[in-house]
């Protein structure tokens, strides 16, 4: 099959810094291209990259692109110009994979048999915008139900696929053994991710058991997507209470084997987020790395946590709750190395590229075989 990927116009790709979207593309493009299906990316063209090269059998077609701007109208703007040139310049392929704003131009798209969109953030109401694509997909049920109340008119075209990463190359590694329980949110520094609620709840946590820590690694400045406001909110009330040898602020990791290393130095990866999930990719990367699960009980979440088996969840928002989950934790750390072992199974099982780019698979030739272009 000839597949077709065409990416926003804000990161380079593959990615050589952050961006979930883009690292879950390059394991499904690298998972589609080892079964021998003809692989190309279309993807916006910086400085560190070739305009045309091929990389583990996927072949990269790259086009001017643009930096990511604030405001989501000007955002959108900015990426049009981009988004035109892959439409003039795209090839003939089976089935075009879309991961854009701009996704809803490519329905008038020849070249294409079949056009798809994928939904990675909450559906907003231009959804449907994207009523002449042949599929809609999205990470989680949940996230498909949204999408079908958001747009009623693609109902019938919404389906759940989940996000994956590529457990190549990882093993079920070595527990660790020590005494301090090290709890760790990997992600944007914002409201809707519900850092501020994780740090009150575990500050309440820590006077009751002076043997756990907590660090939140990602982007806090405003030009990584940061709140910088709520950055400094945070830091005053750790200081205020005195928490700052228990309680770390750090910076963005952009290189994964980095990245990789800061999580295997933890012991519970934590997803606090009170709105706005699809279906998180630095939970799916943290179970390569078999590390046990504390996430909020959105229902986008769902499929990531089976309870007690590889982590648990807290209520959404609910800062007494969350910390009666961190103390949890604490009470039972002997576990920790089950709990983790367990997730990484479960990941390879549910979440693998390999896995995920059979469901993509099947989909793709079940709706090849009604095109009618």
């Amino acid at each position: 099959m000839n597949i077709a990927f065409a990416l926003g116009h804000e990161l380079a790709f593959p990615p050589s810094r952050g961006g979930g979207v883009n690292s879950l593309l390059e394991s499904l493009c690298g998972a589609l291209a080892a079964e021998g299906h003809s692989i190309t990316a279309y993807s916006p063209l910086f400085a560190s990259k070739a305009a045309s090269e091929t990389i583990d059998g996927v072949r990269h077609i790259r086009l001017k692109g643009s930096q990511r701007r604030p405001n989501n109208l000007i955002n959108a703007l900015c990426g049009l110009p981009y988004a035109l040139a892959i439409h003039s310049k795209l090839e003939r392929c089976d089935v075009l994979s879309c991961h854009m704003l701009h996704s809803f131009l490519f329905s008038s798209a020849q070249n294409a048999r079949v056009v798809t969109h994928t939904v990675h953030r909450d559906p907003k109401p231009f959804l449907t915008l994207f009523r002449w694509l042949d599929r809609i997909y999205t990470g989680s049920d949940a996230v498909s139900e949204q999408a079908r109340i958001v747009a009623p008119v693609l109902a019938h075209k919404v389906r759940t696929v989940h996000n994956c990463v590529d457990f190549r190359g990882y093993e079920l590694p070595v527990p660790s053994a020590a005494p301090t329980l090290r709890f760790i949110f990997v992600g944007r520094f914002s409201q809707d991710k519900g850092v501020d609620i994780l740090i009150r709840a575990f500050v309440a946590a820590a006077k009751l058991e002076p043997k756990i820590q907590l660090a939140l690694v990602g982007p806090n400045e405003a030009k990584d997507g940061g709140d910088e406001g709520l950055v400094e909110t945070c830091r005053a009330y750790i200081e205020a209470e005195r928490m700052g040898d228990r309680v770390a602020i750090e910076p963005p990791i952009f290189d994964r084997a980095r990245l990789d290393e800061r999580i295997r130095d933890s012991d519970v990866v934590c997803l606090p987020s009170v709105r706005g999930e699809t279906l998180n990719m630095s939970i799916i990367e943290s179970m390569r790395l078999a590390k046990c699960l504390l996430i909020s009980d959105l229902p986008a979440n769902t499929p990531l946590v089976r309870t007690g088996y590889n982590g648990f969840f807290a209520h959404t928002g609910d800062e007494s709750d969350w910390t009666r989950m961190i103390l949890h934790l604490a009470a039972n750390r002997d576990q920790m190395a089950i709990l983790g072992a367990n997730a990484f199974r479960y990941g390879s099982e549910t979440f693998s590229a390999k896995r995920i780019a059979r469901d993509y698979l099947a989909d793709f030739n079940s709706l090849l075989e009604k095109s009618k272009r």
